[in-house]
């Protein structure tokens, strides 16, 4: 089983997840496909899962492939792991919040953070 994260990603690289993205996931998405086809261009392999999966839905099987391929790429070569996570975090948070669920996410400095999806009857007080 692969990363939920890699998942998204190939998934979108696939491109029928690509529509759920909003302006910002597509544009990430386009630095995610940029990198990965720099990479292709040097692995057959690489190449070839890309193109097996294209214009498939994410459940399929070609999808999961590619989803192993870049996990493959991710373990051989950390630094392009970290562009690709770097580059892909608001493709992966988009998908992850397609359809009826929410996603809290919280990025920097704060003494006191609530997050949810419902409040009923809560007071803040200080």
């Amino acid at each position: 089983m692969t990363d939920p994260f890699l998942d998204s990603i190939a998934a979108a690289l696939a491109g029928q997840a690509a529509a759920a993205l909003g302006s910002a996931g597509s544009a990430a998405l386009a630095k995610v496909r940029e990198l990965v086809r720099g990479k292709s261009e040097a692995d057959p392999r690489t190449e070839a899962a890309l193109e097996a999966a294209e214009d498939r839905p994410a459940d399929h099987p070609k999808v999961s492939a590619l989803a192993e391929r870049l996990e493959q790429l991710e373990h051989d070569d950390p630094e392009f792991g970290a562009r690709l996570r770097e580059a892909g975090e608001p493709v992966h948070q988009q998908l992850r919040a397609t359809g009826n669920r929410t996603v809290n996410q919280f990025n920097g400095n704060a003494h006191n953070v609530v997050q949810g999806e419902t409040f009923d009857r809560i007071e803040f007080n200080g």
